[in-house]
């Protein structure tokens, strides 16, 4: 019972997050990454294998490695694929890392600390956003808050144990994202930084053990390299986009319309501001904490920005910013802020005013996170159902891209679905052939191969889509409804939030089927 009143505020802000990451877990939509999770999961690992490092054009298929994945299919073989079990496994993975992330900041400062910076964790969107997706990126927190706070047990035991453990720990985060380099890179130069030469072997023991466990992915990375360079879809980042990162941190990753959007960034920077400037005011303030207190909050900084600016700095070069697979960076900012709260000598009413900041932030961003049911989360399954119920027996779904395919895939295996192929080469082209064979599920080259001999068809394309084709100059929406208009009878057009779904009927039996 003693124990129990010890823990019972850490297990409080735990329950609290299970509750924050259960709320719409079943009805939030699942987008495309997710889709693709799932339907590639569950092929097993040697089909996986081949669907992400069968050689393409000189490069892999595929750049991720499939630590996650696998872990999901054991998930997935266990328990069923129903949405509320897919996301209960990132769910999970998240309350772990919390547990984490307050040993690092009770270890690094003090209780109260550790159990503000799981609060903290707890309530924050951008947190709870991926502990709800069925992706990797929850694996991915976890994993490095834990070999952060082993390297922390190393550092202060010069275990062996430790360092192994931070080894091993490194290791299988390479193997859930390669993006985990830029953390690891991170805290690898701490003991250089600190000239503390038993760190410095403790970490190069870690890091021997990081490429061990790493050794039989790491052959397969020239490929993955090569696909990254010829096919990846991410633009080089500008100074603009370390401040859309902070936001994201501070509230949620997702295209918020004005002025909630402009409300976060103001909210965001506001909040860092004042860890900033306390931060210097603590630093150069005399006081009886021993210099080694400085340390611990540098330390913590160190690892909110270093795996920011390197990703960002190797990004003008071959661009790889994803910020997401910065999480733990984001992690390393609320133990900050966990800081901020309990440890800088703040004046409590200013503390008190920045905790309301925060909590409106929190609200703000998790409302967007729950309700958000537009590009890349619409309403797919509403979709899939109405066609399902009104479909005829030989009617056939194309899709405009493989973006609504593989959701609708996933809410209805039953129904004939089809979708037009990427522009080989493309900066969307990132659904390389072996893995579509490994789907199961093929893109055709044009509308008329699609659509083949069938007399009705249900066409599903985004709304944005027409205006992104027109801001590019691209005609393939305009030539495929023209197409379309040529050969079919429209009978109505459906509309799900922005998911457009066209309803095509009377097909003539002469047409062209080739492109």
């Amino acid at each position: 019972m003693t124990m129990f009143r010890k823990q019972f505020p850490l297990l409080a802000i735990l329950f609290l997050a299970l509750i924050l990451r259960l709320i719409s877990i079943h009805t939030h939509p699942l987008w495309y990454d997710e889709a693709f999770a799932v339907l590639f999961s569950e092929k097993g690992v040697s089909a996986m294998l081949y669907g992400t490092l069968a050689p393409v054009d000189g490069g892999a298929a595929d750049i991720h490695p499939l630590l996650y994945y696998t872990t999901l299919n054991i998930w997935m073989t266990i328990f069923g694929q129903s949405v509320i079990v897919l996301r209960l496994w990132s769910v999970i993975l998240g309350l772990a890392t919390i547990g984490f992330v307050y040993l690092i900041g009770r270890d690094l400062f003090d209780k109260r600390a550790g159990l503000a910076s799981a609060l903290v964790v707890a309530v924050a969107p951008f947190h709870v956003q991926y502990s709800q997706e069925i992706r990797m990126y929850s694996l991915l927190g976890l994993l490095l808050m834990s070999a952060t706070w082993c390297f922390l047990q190393a550092r202060q035991s010069n275990s062996k144990r430790w360092w192994f453990a931070f080894g091993i720990l490194a290791g299988l985060a390479m193997h859930t994202q390669q993006l985990a380099a830029f953390y690891l890179v991170a805290i690898g130069l701490v003991p250089f930084i600190a000239r503390r030469r038993s760190d410095m072997i403790g970490v190069i023991l870690g890091a021997g053990i990081a490429l061990v466990v790493y050794l039989p992915w790491l052959v397969n990375i020239p490929g993955q390299l090569q696909k990254v360079n010829s096919y990846y879809w991410i633009a080089p980042p500008d100074g603009l986009k370390l401040l859309v990162t902070l936001r994201s941190f501070l509230s949620v990753q997702l295209d918020m319309p004005s002025p909630a959007s402009i409300i976060a960034f103001i909210g965001a920077i506001f909040l860092f501001l004042f860890l900033i400037i306390q931060l210097v005011i603590y630093i150069r303030k005399p006081r009886r904490q021993a210099e080694s207190d400085n340390h611990r909050i540098y330390f913590v900084m160190w690892l909110f920005s270093a795996p920011i600016l390197l990703m960002w700095l190797v990004s003008q070069v071959q661009p790889v910013y994803l910020e997401r697979a910065l999480l733990p960076s984001a992690l390393m900012l609320y133990i900050a802020l966990g800081w901020l709260f309990t440890r800088s000598g703040l004046p409590s009413i200013i503390t008190g005013v920045l905790i309301v900041v925060g909590l409106i932030l929190s609200v703000w961003g998790l409302y967007y996170q729950y309700t958000w049911a537009i590009f890349p989360n619409s309403p797919f399954e509403q979709a899939v159902d109405f066609i399902d119920a009104n479909q005829g027996e030989s009617d056939v779904i194309v899709h405009m891209n493989k973006l609504s395919a593989l959701p609708m895939i996933y809410y209805d295996r039953d129904l004939t679905q089809r979708y037009i192929a990427d522009v080989q080469g493309s900066s969307e082209d990132t659904l390389a052939l072996p893995t579509q064979e490994v789907l199961n599920i093929m893109g055709e080259a044009c509308m008329a191969h699609a659509v083949n001999d069938a007399d009705n068809l249900w066409f599903v394309v985004f709304e944005r889509v027409a205006q992104q084709y027109e801001a590019v100059g691209r005609s393939d929406l305009s030539d495929s409804i023209t197409w379309l208009d040529e050969q079919f009878v429209l009978e109505n057009l459906y509309e799900f939030n922005d998911l457009q779904v066209y309803h095509y009927i009377d097909g003539q039996s002469d047409r062209e089927t080739t492109c």
